[in-house]
């Protein structure tokens, strides 16, 4: 494993000593856990957007009917 050094602002360092105590971890070993789940969002919506893009390209869109019936459902 290799090591990486961040300056927090203070209050995101608290913040984090303190959730890391709650959790019983280490603060080391919950910034890892978040940055872990970030990144995987980040690959994954980077992939839907990659492939929205890609369906854009191609001429696909949805109709405006299909956009309504959405919009409709919220």
């Amino acid at each position: 494993m290799s090591g990486i050094s961040l300056n927090l602002p203070e209050d995101l360092s608290n913040s984090l000593a303190d959730l890391a105590k709650t959790n019983g971890q280490s603060a080391s070993y919950l910034a890892m856990d978040v940055l872990r789940d970030y990144i995987e969002h980040e690959k994954a919506l980077t992939t839907q957007i990659e492939l929205a893009v890609k369906e854009a390209d191609q001429g696909k869109f949805a109709t405006d009917e299909r956009v309504a019936a959405m919009r409709a459902r919220r």
